[in-house]
């Protein structure tokens, strides 16, 4: 982001810096705007999933993330920077609505419900970050070991993302209640919530067991 100009980015795009400008008004909206889009797409990616429960829903949407992050490397970038670039001071947060999402998802699974969204989002931050950090390096891999051996390489890391997947969605309370009190549960005077902090959207239903 920081080493890229806009008469480049406009270059590439076929179109004018002035267009662009025009549109966007500046390289930080156009940057707003691309991660917001990724964000709606990611979020799109779970309501499209067709499965008969949230324990369903999250496993098949972590198996298409471990895919697609490889053959759209670009996006596992974009969300590692969206992650990792902004501060607590920043004013807008492309990925919340995804992550509220996802977060809502897993509190929706049987041996999660009535467990806290902090428990749920520190488990989901460990598998996204594998799965991007993952594609990410793959060139990496690929480089050093072979076209041949990263394949095989890649199909393993799949197994073991949907093994941490069901390993985290079984784990539900349990999980949750290894870390303890939180530092809000024992602050009465914790900081208020941002006022742009909507509450996760949990939606109603039934689920069933897994097993």
């Amino acid at each position: 982001f920081h080493g890229a100009s806009l008469t480049v980015l406009a270059s590439e795009a076929g179109v004018t810096k002035q267009a662009l400008l025009h549109f966007f008004k500046s390289k930080e909206r156009l940057y707003a705007e691309i991660l917001s889009d990724l964000s709606s797409r990611l979020s799109s990616e779970i309501d499209a999933v067709a499965a008969p429960d949230a324990e369903s829903r999250l496993i098949a949407h972590f198996d298409a993330r471990a895919v697609t992050a490889l053959t759209r490397p670009q996006d596992a970038r974009l969300v590692v920077r969206a992650l990792l670039e902004c501060d607590a001071t920043a004013r807008v947060w492309p990925l919340r609505p995804y992550l509220n999402k996802l977060t809502a998802l897993v509190l929706e699974t049987r041996r999660w419900k009535g467990c806290s969204e902090e428990a749920a989002l520190a488990g989901l931050c460990q598998l996204i970050g594998a799965i991007q950090y993952f594609a990410i390096a793959a060139p990496t891999f690929s480089g050093i070991y072979g076209d041949a051996f990263f394949q095989d390489m890649s199909a393993h890391f799949s197994n073991r993302i949907r093994a941490a997947v069901m390993e985290f969605i079984h784990g539900g309370s349990r999980y949750a209640e290894s870390i303890g009190p939180t530092a809000r549960d024992s602050s009465a005077d914790h900081t208020p919530e941002r006022p742009d902090s909507a509450p996760f959207p949990i939606q109603s239903g039934s689920i069933s067991d897994p097993g």
